[in-house]
């Protein structure tokens, strides 16, 4: 059954489409069937596949108006292995209408996605109709949180939009993770904002055992057009993601394949029973 899962933050600058892009890319070194889906009208995720990308493209705007059929927007990255759809130039459109279904994405993908093992939606931070499209269409939610003081003031109050908006709207998604990005350990801050994370009585249970550091290396990937495993194989970057591919999978309920070791960065915490918990609450 494919996993539908939003990266999602009202907040900008966290880590939405660097996550999608290296964790989709890690989940297709998994042999796993990847679509990744750029719902952001800033495209950040299409200028980072696409090294040519230019206006007249079509993408999820034009999906989203019926312009075009699912498989007229798709295109594929042979460097990351797997298929994408890019915002196109007219999904900002889409955000200036009234009274939009927030079933539309679902129903524009349909069937077609059941292909597909992951299906990777790249929230922009501030559009509630586009956001509210991507929730509809997916089961679970993946939250990164920069590990500074307003990011995470920022998250918790996401937590609280997102109760209120799944009361709303009845909607049948969960949190998969809350996912602790930018970690820098040679400040005493990041630290400290990494522990409160963690004992938090809200965000605590959700918060995946992976940290994604601080890197260069991730940061020069978009420029390149790679992912992180192309553009720096070794680094702590890859690393990184491939842990949190490992942790998502098993959130999932699906098998790890028997070559992969988690290797956490930072002292593991069992939560997905809690998560569990936690969602069915809410």
């Amino acid at each position: 059954m494919t996993k539908v899962i939003a990266v999602v933050n009202q907040k900008g600058g966290v880590g939405k489409t660097t996550t999608c892009v290296n964790l989709g890319a890690a989940l297709a070194q998994k042999s796993f069937k990847v679509l990744l889906i750029d719902l952001d009208p800033m495209g950040s995720l299409s200028g980072w596949l696409i090294d040519e990308h230019t206006e007249n493209g079509t993408g999820t705007g034009d999906l989203l108006r019926g312009t075009v059929g699912f498989l007229e927007a798709i295109k594929r990255s042979e460097d990351l292995a797997i298929d994408f759809i890019p915002a196109g130039k007219h999904l900002n459109d889409i955000t200036l209408m009234e009274n939009i279904d927030p079933f539309i994405l679902g129903e524009r993908l349909g069937s077609w996605i059941e292909k597909y093992d992951f299906v990777i939606i790249d929230c922009p931070p501030s559009s509630n109709v586009l956001i509210a499209n991507a929730l509809m269409a997916s089961d679970s939610i993946v939250i990164p949180i920069q590990t500074e003081t307003l990011p995470l003031k920022g998250g918790i109050k996401f937590l609280q939009w997102l109760t209120d908006f799944k009361s709303e709207y009845n909607a049948n998604v969960n949190i998969l993770g809350i996912l602790p990005c930018m970690f820098d350990s040679r400040t005493k801050l990041s630290g400290q904002i990494l522990e409160t994370m963690k004992l938090s009585e809200n965000l605590g249970p959700l918060v995946f055992n992976t940290v994604v550091r601080k890197n260069i290396r991730l940061a020069e990937a978009p420029g390149q057009h790679r992912s992180i495993f192309k553009a720096a194989s070794k680094s702590s970057g890859a690393n990184d993601y491939t842990s949190l591919a490992i942790e998502v999978i098993t959130r999932s309920g699906l098998q790890v394949p028997e070559e992969a070791v988690i290797a956490p960065v930072i002292e593991a915490i069992e939560t997905p029973a809690v998560v569990e918990d936690f969602n069915h609450q809410n």
